[in-house]
């Protein structure tokens, strides 16, 4: 069974939930008699018809006991109809066991119409009788037996379009009439199972006997008054629910099979629901099921109206059919649609097999392929020897005997079979040897490699062999054995003893035969490593820093000789070796007092090393005093009062915790003095004195006693900076010179290297302006009337001294300074002067006096700008700027260096070389270095605006106006002279320009023989019209003046006319329009007179067809009028 669904368009229904998988039982299902394929199987019920076992069941419910909640059981005259619920309940005793449900079964399929399980129906009324129905765990499941089933009476027969549309209106109705029901505060209770009673009383009198049959039990409410009479009602509307429902979904048409290919084919679908009916609250799903020999499983459900059936077989038939689920009613599957998938060329042939071989021939064999729905008509053998593949033959039979090929040759066949649909996929290819002579004797097998239980023997390969390898063990006795057979190129022997030579020869093997044995050659296997020596165990006394260690040989040395013992001891800082050698005793010296040490001891032959064999107690030497420390060491320079010193542990602590370290220290003179004692190995001594020399040492200490002291550490403590000066004293000597006093402060230690003064006009941002050794300093090159601060320190080896306080002090007032910034703007007569204010020293400027070669101005004022006029062209000049006040004439300036310009071009004369009507191009005479800018004003505008700047020496101005007169003028300029005077206005005026194209003339055809010919008008304009008669290429005129029509007269007729026409102003023509052509009519034919013709009398046969169809019309409508009339309003 081949055969996965998908769903095609815009509907959901994957693979995931569209594939089942098959699900029929093999219990006897009821079947119509009419498809029931074997009836002899079932004599007693010739309706039962087996199911394949691999087919899951439906679960079926016969009893009304088991009818689900809100939807009771439905009864009527021409079907039963039951939705199926799975409450928790136990199946009848009396059941046999094929009516146990499946254990496979999906929960919303049931088998096609001619494979559905046989139902036994119980009574209606709640009496007793046999109660056949599955436990929970299955969904419910709609069904429809007909009622009469065992009297062979055939399936009911379904309307699809009227009734469907009406059973939906009333199943709309009676469910907005129960709701209402419900509302009025009458409850309704649809479940199937029985509802115990609220009081003894009830179930005594018959209630609840009848509620377990029957499905309509009683509630406390419905005991009663007026509520059993309302539950009654609902139950029956709830029958004509369900009823509706069921023909509804029941009303599927038979599927529609296309778009088929080998492998695959669309199943589409029409939903049931009429144009704009939607079921209330409900989707529907529709399962699609496929048949292949009578067997169908499902292959999709979703809500999608189409589905891809894939993974089908070529050439055989299926059968599919549809069944509509709305929410857990189902309704019956529909008839079966049968389609067969197209054949397809065969299968791949697996790759053929050799069944005999010679020298010179070979028999091919092969097996049998899936045909794909057309048998195999033969098959194409391909042989390639070397130069490809090429076709050998075409047997019809799956066999064929190559010949005439040689002796042992490599040959590759591939084979495919054929039929009516085409040739199938190559076999995979089969690679042959053709026979030939037995092969040589090989070399003997070499050695690759040895171990001490295996040999690895390797050999070469000269054509496609088999190889039989032979060994011989000597101690044995039995000669030559084969221990390998096959076509690899080596083999590894195994399980082989230590030590041992053995022999071994090789044979070479194909399909002519076997071969000579090669030259018998002998390996012998390696030693293993010796078993470990006994445990070093202790011999003598242990002493503080030696002991002595024996041990005994090892039981089993491995198949050769020892040649050395190896022992090594392990202190707490892992093994190291201490002895090596053939002796198995060894003294073991240099050793710390009072630690713990671990022995062990493993022995060595040709193959290796043994395995360690450790000693079995912890030795330990015993306890002395420390040793010495390392000299102390500085961790930093000796500071002026402390230093700080480190040190290390010493190498042995002599088997006993230190208990402290001492430090000891000393001076020049001798004084002795314990610096530190503790068991910290870094310390800080203070309260030294700078600049002199000290010797310090370390001693360790344990309980034993003390240690050596360690070599002595010298150091020499530092010098300090000097202290701070006092404030220095400042003497004013003029406006610019201060002179500036100190006294020397205290070296600490170190004699002073230099004094360093600082001054700031701020009392930040101190700049030095003195350093030496004097005490005394004259500053120069003050700012007059500006305060300023002095300060001074001393500085020596050790490092800078502290700084003194500040002192300050004012200079005098003075003239300006000198003015700075000097710029000047020159022209080709004069220049004007720029510079900036200079410092006023404390008094205002008043004004400046300014030089230019020997010639001296003065500003009006404290301006700092001054022109000055009168200057030669081209020249340069010297000059300077000094600033007065009060106090005098201040500084001058830097002497800078102005030059006036030299005098700009004249402008060229401006002349029209070319004039077009929408152009002009203008020439004037070039200067060189120059830059010319030409300007243009129109006739109505006010001012001139650019249309040129550059160096050339003509300019095109477009985009001009026809016959129209233009204004320009021009300047030259240049770098140094810069820009010129304008030229005097120059009047040129542009051509007029030919008139424009009309576009195509409008022809319009008078009888008999005109055409009238208009185009569009040009201003003060005449035109020309040209003519072209047929498909003659020649226009000729045919009119020339100022009107904008002509009508052409005696045209021929059938004559196809073409027509252009041109503009011409001013004795300049235009182009010309766009072709119009026009086609004469053709000369009517002269008119001929017809007979008239008598009229014809009307046959009776044709009277009556005509009356017949007029009734039929009729008919057709009142029936529509009818159906109207009659159709309930929804």
């Amino acid at each position: 069974m081949v055969g996965v669904g998908v769903a095609e368009g815009g509907g959901g229904g994957g693979a995931p939930d569209g594939y089942y998988g098959e699900y029929y039982s093999p219990e006897p299902y009821y079947v119509p008699p009419e498809m029931c394929p074997h009836p002899q199987q079932h004599p007693q019920h010739a309706h039962m018809c087996a199911v394949h076992t691999e087919y899951g069941g439906m679960p079926v419910v016969t009893s009304a006991t088991m009818m689900p909640p809100m939807l009771p059981p439905v009864l009527d005259e021409g079907m039963r109809h039951y939705l199926v619920a799975h409450p928790h309940a136990q199946p009848h005793p009396h059941h046999a066991p094929h009516h146990q449900p499946p254990h496979h079964q999906p929960p919303h399929h049931q088998p096609p119409p001619h494979h559905q399980p046989p139902h036994h129906y119980g009574p209606t009324n709640g009496a007793g009788g046999p109660q056949h129905f599955y436990g929970a765990g299955y969904p419910a499941h709609f069904h429809h037996v007909p009622p009469h089933h065992m009297q062979h009476s055939p399936p009911p027969v379904y309307q699809k379009d009227e009734r469907t549309q009406r059973q939906y209106s009333k199943l709309k109705q009676k469910l907005e009439r129960k709701h209402n029901n419900r509302n009025n505060g009458i409850e309704v209770n649809n479940s199937g199972a029985s509802t115990p009673s609220l009081s003894p009383r009830k179930e005594l009198n018959g209630r609840g006997e009848s509620s377990g049959g029957s499905g309509g039990a009683s509630s406390g409410a419905w005991s009663e008054g007026e509520g059993s009479s309302a539950g009654a009602s609902v139950q029956g509307d709830d029958e004509n629910d369900t009823q509706a429902l069921l023909d509804l979904l029941s009303a599927t048409r038979t599927p529609q099979v296309s778009d088929m290919t080998p492998t695959s084919a669309l199943v589409q679908w029409n939903s049931p629901l009429p144009e704009g009916v939607n079921l209330p609250n409900v989707d529907l799903t529709y399962d699609l099921l496929l048949g292949d020999r009578k067997r169908y499983k499902a292959i999709y459900s979703g809500p999608s109206l189409s589905c891809r059936v894939r993974d089908l077989r070529p050439g055989c038939e299926y059968s599919v059919c549809l069944q509509i689920r709305a929410g857990e009613v189902t309704g019956a599957a529909s008839e079966a649609a049968t389609f067969r998938a197209p054949a397809a060329p065969p299968d791949r042939l697996p790759a053929a097999r050799v069944v005999q071989r010679t020298r010179s021939s070979l028999l091919l064999r092969w097996a049998s392929a899936a045909d794909n729905g057309a048998r195999v008509t033969h098959y194409v053998l391909e042989m390639d020897s070397g130069d490809g593949f090429k076709e050998l033959t075409r047997p019809r039979t799956r066999q064929h005997t190559v010949n005439n090929l040689r002796p042992q040759t490599r040959y590759r066949f591939r084979i495919a079979a054929v039929n009516q649909c085409g040739r199938g996929e190559w076999s995979d290819e089969a690679v042959v040897w053709s026979a030939g002579s037995p092969p040589p004797a090989p070399a003997p097998p070499a050695l690759l490699t040895a171990a001490s239980t295996s040999l690895a023997l390797g050999w070469e390969r000269s054509a496609a062999e088999e190889f039989t390898l032979q060994m011989d063990d000597f101690a044995r006795g039995h000669g030559f054995l084969p221990v390998y057979s096959g076509s690899e190129c080596a083999y590894v022997c195994e399980g082989l003893r230590r030590a041992t030579d053995y022999r071994f020869r090789l044979r070479c093997e194909n399909v002519d035969g076997q071969g000579p044995w090669s030259t018998e050659v002998s390996y012998r296997t390696l030693p293993e490593r010796p078993y470990p020596p006994g445990r070093p165990a202790t011999r003598g006394k242990i002493h503080s820093r030696a002991f002595r260690l024996r041990w005994e040989p090892p039981t089993e040395d491995g198949g050769a000789a020892i040649e050395s013992y190896t022992l090594e001891l392990d202190g707490g800082e892992g093994y190291k070796c201490v002895y090596r050698g053939p002796e198995r005793e060894a003294l073991c010296d240099r050793l710390l007092p009072g630690q713990q040490y671990q022995a062990r001891v493993r022995c060595s032959n040709v193959a290796g090393d043994s395995d360690w064999a450790h000693s079995d107690a912890v030795l330990v030497t015993d306890a002395a005093p420390p040793s010495f420390c390392a000299a102390p060491q500085l961790v930093s320079e000796p500071r002026a009062t402390q230093v700080s010193v480190r040190w290390e542990s010493p190498d042995c602590i002599g088997g006993s915790p230190l208990t402290q370290y001492r430090l000891d220290l000393t001076d020049m003179d001798g004084v002795l003095r314990l610096a530190y004692a503790g068991l910290d190995t870094e310390a800080i001594i203070r309260e030294l004195i700078p600049g002199r020399e000290y010797k310090v040492w370390v001693t360790p200490c344990n309980k034993v006693g003390s240690g050596p002291p360690s070599p002595l550490l010298k150091f020499t403590t530092a010098c300090a900076p000097p202290d701070a000066p006092e404030a220095p004293v400042v003497e004013v000597l003029s406006p610019r010179i201060v002179r500036v006093q100190w006294t020397a402060p205290a070296n600490n230690g170190s004699p002073i290297a230099d004094f360093r003064l600082e001054a700031s006009a701020a009392n930040v941002d101190y700049a030095e302006v003195y350093r030496g050794l004097e005490t005394v300093c004259t500053v120069t090159n003050l700012t007059p009337f500006t305060p300023y601060f002095f300060r001074v320190r001393a500085c020596n080896a050790a490092g800078r001294g502290a700084w003194s306080a500040a002192r300050d002090a004012l200079t005098p007032r003075a003239p300006p300074a000198a003015p700075a910034g000097l710029r000047h703007d020159a022209t080709a007569d004069s220049m004007r002067l720029h510079w900036r204010v200079p410092e006023c020293h404390g008094a205002e400027v008043l004004r400046y006096r300014v030089e230019v070669d020997d010639a001296a101005f003065e500003t009006e004022g404290a301006t700092p700008e001054r022109l000055v006029e009168g200057l030669a062209p081209d020249t340069v000049y010297r000059v300077r700027v000094a600033a007065y006040n009060e106090l005098g004439l201040g500084d001058w300036s830097e002497e800078a260096s102005a030059a006036t310009r030299p005098r700009p071009p004249d402008p060229p004369v401006l002349r029209c070389a070319q004039a077009a009507h929408n152009h002009l191009r203008l020439e004037w005479d070039a200067m060189e270095g120059a830059q010319y800018c030409v300007e243009m004003r129109a006739p109505d505008a006010r001012e001139f605006r650019p249309v040129y700047r550059g160096c050339a020496h003509s300019c095109k101005v477009k985009k001009l106006r026809e016959a129209t007169s233009y204004t320009f003028r021009i300047r030259a300029s240049d770098e140094r002279g810069g820009r010129g005077a304008w030229s005097a206005g120059t009047v040129v005026r542009t051509a007029a320009a030919p008139p424009p194209a009309p576009p195509a003339p409008c022809v319009t055809l008078l009888p008999p023989r005109a055409a009238l010919v208009s185009w569009e008008p040009v201003d003060d304009a005449d035109y020309v019209l040209q003519c072209a008669r047929g498909k003659e290429a020649v226009f000729k005129e045919v009119y020339a003046g100022a009107a904008s029509q002509f009508q052409l007269e005696e045209l021929e007729h059938g004559a196809e006319l073409a027509l252009r026409v041109c503009a011409v102003r001013a004795g300049l023509a235009g182009a010309w329009s766009g072709a119009a052509r026009a086609h004469v009519p053709v000369a009517p034919p002269p008119a001929r007179l017809r007979k008239p013709r008598a009229a014809r009398a009307l046959s009776p046969r044709h009277a009556a067809l005509l009356m017949a169809a007029g009734f039929l019309l009729l008919a057709v409508l009142v029936a529509v009028l009818v159906q109207r009339l009659v159709e309930p309003r929804p």
